[in-house]
């Protein structure tokens, strides 16, 4: 169940009507003195060359955000209350992305679309009914959606063509173009980010996902060899550790390779030795919370939140190398920017007070140092946020969700409401029946400056600001 914007579209144009151009990397045209071109010559042409780029960036460069595509939920304020309304539609910016197959995807305008009429045209949808609730008081529908985009094809400009006298139903005119183009649609429910099955044994030296585990609770044998090869690392003397991540890279890089194979089978499509199979749809952004409530006979929009963070994203290769650069330096530069850690502490994560800060009114971010967190134990269970209200002192703020990024290393928690107070506390727990744990299941140890944290009870973060300027 989705709805759809097709953009890019002039009214010269048609719909391909799911038809593709040719596209084969591996089969090219032999021109030979005297040749007689016919039609299906110059698709053989054609279809080389496209295959080939496609091929390419399908395989070496993967699918995701290039620049641009912004989702958002524009709002305005009211002239008749003076205060900040949705317009109902959800927006994405012009921008450029690139799908599994290899294809890149031009927004070359923004796209809108009415979340009232899209409601309308879909209430009765089952995938839209199971992620839909319903508020009994106000008669508010309330889901969660994403919004993701996909490559379109249209045909266009038609010049004058031969048509055979026999043929009655020939037509004295053909397009000769085809335009490349982008459907945007928005689909109920959240979208699901996969988890890493590509290059795992890569990912589970660089600490990115966890080791897996068989029925019986055991680690599989090869990401054993993958948790020997990072300790065999780990404990190197410093003039070996480098020769040692290249030697264990380029091993589990090739077992990785060798175990990698395309979704389609060979023969079966032109598309068959790619990476997937066509249709293939990009990620821009998940809609949390929308909240419409029925006025009179139409829906208005009047709550939201736009998460663009799942979205794949790809890097130039200028500035992959210049951030790699970053990376020249000794273990002695590296330890000078670590922080100091007490001499028996267990080696629970830490959490560096000065990357706090709100990030609009409700949402409070941070960064955590040292071992990385266990992802299921980030819960609003192990964290208390409060704020200092000089009329009612010290008010609960409920929170409504909490993340961490693991790539970034970075926790975030999301407020319902934002504190009713200028004055703010913050607690991430490592004590209690609920702390935040590491991936080394050692409890959180407080911030950098924080005393020692054994392996069965570390410290509590605890830290205060103010959310605006005031007393």
């Amino acid at each position: 169940m989705s709805a759809e914007a097709l953009v890019n579209q002039t009214s010269d144009t048609a719909g391909l009507s799911n038809q593709m151009l040719p596209v084969d990397p591996f089969r090219s045209l032999y021109v030979h003195f005297g040749m007689l071109l016919g039609v299906d010559d110059f698709q053989t042409l054609d279809a080389y060359h496209r295959g080939k780029i496609w091929y390419h960036n399908a395989w070496l460069h993967g699918q995701g955000v290039v620049w641009g595509l912004d989702v958002s939920l524009p709002q305005m304020e009211s002239e008749e209350t003076e205060q900040v309304v949705f317009l109902g539609e959800v927006k994405v910016t012009p921008g450029l992305a690139m799908d599994a197959v290899g294809r890149e995807l031009l927004l070359e305008q923004a796209a809108c679309l009415n979340l009232a009429a899209w409601y309308e045209a879909n209430q009765d949808d089952v995938a839209l009914q199971q992620v839909i609730t319903h508020d009994e008081e106000t008669g508010d529908v309330i889901f969660d959606a994403h919004v993701t985009l996909e490559f379109h094809s249209c045909l266009a400009r038609q010049v004058p063509a031969l048509s055979e006298s026999c043929d009655a139903s020939s037509t004295s005119t053909a397009y000769s173009r085809v335009v490349e183009t982008v459907k945007v649609y928005l689909t109920a429910g959240e979208y699901q980010v996969p988890q890493v099955s590509q290059y795992h044994r890569l990912n589970l030296l660089f600490g990115l996902v966890e080791a897996r585990e068989d029925d019986d609770g055991k680690v599989l044998d090869s990401d054993t060899d993958v948790l020997h090869a990072k300790a065999q690392i780990l404990a190197a003397d410093d003039s070996n550790k480098a020769s040692l991540c290249h030697k264990w890279f380029t091993q589990f890089a090739v077992l990785d390779g060798m175990d990698i194979t395309p979704q389609g089978s060979l023969d079966n499509s032109q598309f068959g030795s790619f990476p997937q199979q066509p249709p293939c749809k990009v990620l821009l952004a998940n809609l949390h919370g929308i909240r419409l409530h029925k006025q009179q006979q139409s829906w208005q929009l009047v709550d939201g939140t736009v998460d663009p963070f799942v979205r794949p994203y790809l890097l130039p290769t200028s500035t992959i190398q210049s951030l790699l650069s970053g990376g020249c330096y000794s273990p002695q530069d590296l330890e000078a920017n670590l922080p100091d850690v007490p001499e028996n502490d267990a080696g629970g994560p830490r959490i560096d007070a000065q990357s706090v800060a709100m990030q609009g009114t409700e949402l409070i971010n941070m960064k955590v140092v040292g071992t990385p967190l266990m992802k299921a134990s980030v819960d609003a269970k192990g964290i208390s946020v409060t704020a200092f209200d000089s009329r009612d002192g010290w008010v609960h703020c409920v929170i409504k969700g909490v993340n961490y990024n693991s790539a970034e290393n970075r926790l975030q928690i999301e407020l319902r409401d934002a504190p009713a107070g200028v004055l703010v506390r913050l607690i991430v727990k490592g004590t209690g029946e609920t702390p935040i744990l590491g991936r080394n299941r050692i409890p959180l140890a407080g911030g950098t400056d924080s005393p020692a944290g054994s392996a069965f009870q570390g410290n509590d973060f605890i830290y205060m600001f103010k959310t605006r300027s005031g007393s």
